[in-house]
């Protein structure tokens, strides 16, 4: 037993090659994906199955054993929240996401300049990295214009960079990501930004130490550079671990200048209708993400925008076209009092559908949170979407 736990990584991670390799060959390299879809289809449960395999081996054994544990049902009382050295930290930070060619009718642009003196960061979504570690540019315009108001007035630009869904190769080959790495440098240098915003999605478990080592290797270079590095993540709480197991918190802690936690989408465009960002389900992802990271790295990912479901399908749309919309059907918009959120009913073409949104009032006790647990700051998805009641709120409570 003395022998297992001292080489348990060791061990688990020649079980996890030795018993599961050839499946995940099967079912992840693109070369035989004609055999992944014949498989899947064949026996639909074997992917999940694997899956849990996975995951579970990696989150269970492979790391730390004090090193984010998966699991939604902790004991707040025997996990208790230490916020360390920043009791006196009120400097709040504001982070906005500009993303011009997403939503046509909500100008980034515009928000950013109309609100500059409320955002601290701007992270412009202009860079992928591709599946050969290449940098592709989707600017959607105003590339030069966001860059120069921003610099004038002391913000900084912090390019959103995502990753290809296609093809996980960048966290798992060394080449790939060396390279990868390089050319973010070598951009980042060229255009003198202050540093950058990782934001890679739906990346499945077992990258988990190849998003690690991106992120050591990314953030060694930028420190060097005296640039930021920040990521985006998912948070961990009820979220699935296909989705937030690649994250691992305790080693990235002290790797990033800033993690802002994506606490949206609770409910989302292809899920059932719901509230996309209950404040119990926040709350308890912040107590979360604090056993790991300092409050001063914190960004609460704020959203803006809401779904408009019919048909088990939401249509995506701002905090102002869902007041608007609102308004032109005659409906009331509720509250409700444990999510603390607005949404509203109405009926078109016979057919009843369900609007769930954020706004300035659900905004406000989010605000509260970052309070309450002395929270760096926020990082708003996306400009352009809200109101200017929404800025008054962020400036009354974090500002002021």
């Amino acid at each position: 037993m003395n022998l297992y736990k001292k080489h348990k990584k060791t061990i688990s991670s020649l079980l996890l090659i030795f018993i599961l390799l050839p499946f995940l060959l099967i079912l992840t390299t693109p070369t035989v994906s004609a055999i992944n879809t014949e498989l899947t289809e064949k026996y639909p449960w074997l992917k999940g199955i694997l899956l849990l395999l996975v995951s579970f081996i990696i989150n269970r054994f492979a790391g730390d054993n004090n090193s984010d544990p998966v699991n939604s049902n902790y004991d707040q009382e025997e996990n208790p929240i230490i916020i360390e050295n920043h009791l006196n930290d009120t400097n709040r930070e504001i982070l906005g996401f500009h993303v011009n060619w997403l939503t046509p009718d909500a100008d980034s642009y515009q928000a950013l300049r109309e609100n500059s003196k409320n955002i601290d960061m701007v992270a412009p979504f202009w860079y992928t990295v591709k599946l050969d570690g290449e940098i592709e540019t989707r600017y959607g315009g105003y590339q030069f214009e966001v860059d120069s108001f921003s610099k004038n007035r002391n913000i900084k630009v912090l390019p959103l960079i995502n990753n290809s869904q296609e093809n996980n190769m960048i966290l798992v080959d060394p080449e790939i990501r060396r390279k990868a790495v390089n050319n973010i440098i070598e951009m980042v240098e060229k255009y003198d930004f202050a540093g950058v915003n990782i934001d890679f999605e739906f990346i499945p478990p077992w990258t988990r130490n190849g998003y690690t080592s991106f992120i050591k290797d990314l953030s060694s270079k930028l420190r060097r550079m005296n640039k930021m590095i920040t990521i985006s993540v998912f948070p961990k709480i009820d979220v699935p671990i296909e989705i937030q197991g690649a994250y691992d918190y305790a080693a990235l802690a002290p790797l990033v200048d800033r993690m802002l936690i994506m606490t949206y989408d609770k409910h989302w465009s292809k899920g059932p209708a719901g509230p996309i960002a209950p404040i119990d389900w926040v709350e308890d992802n912040i107590r979360y993400t604090l056993e790991y990271f300092p409050a001063n790295k914190i960004l609460l990912g704020i959203a803006n925008y809401g779904y408009d479901w019919a048909g088990g399908y939401g249509q995506d749309l701002s905090s102002k076209k869902a007041q608007k919309l609102a308004n032109e059907k005659g409906a009331e918009i509720n509250w409700h009092d444990t999510f603390q959120t607005p949404y509203f009913y109405y009926w078109e073409n016979e057919k009843k559908r369900e609007v769930w949104f954020e706004n300035s009032n659900s905004l406000a006790f989010k605000l509260d949170l970052v309070e309450k647990y002395n929270l760096k700051g926020i990082g708003i998805w996306r400009l352009g979407n809200a109101t200017e009641k929404f800025w008054d709120t962020i400036e009354g409570k974090l500002k002021n």
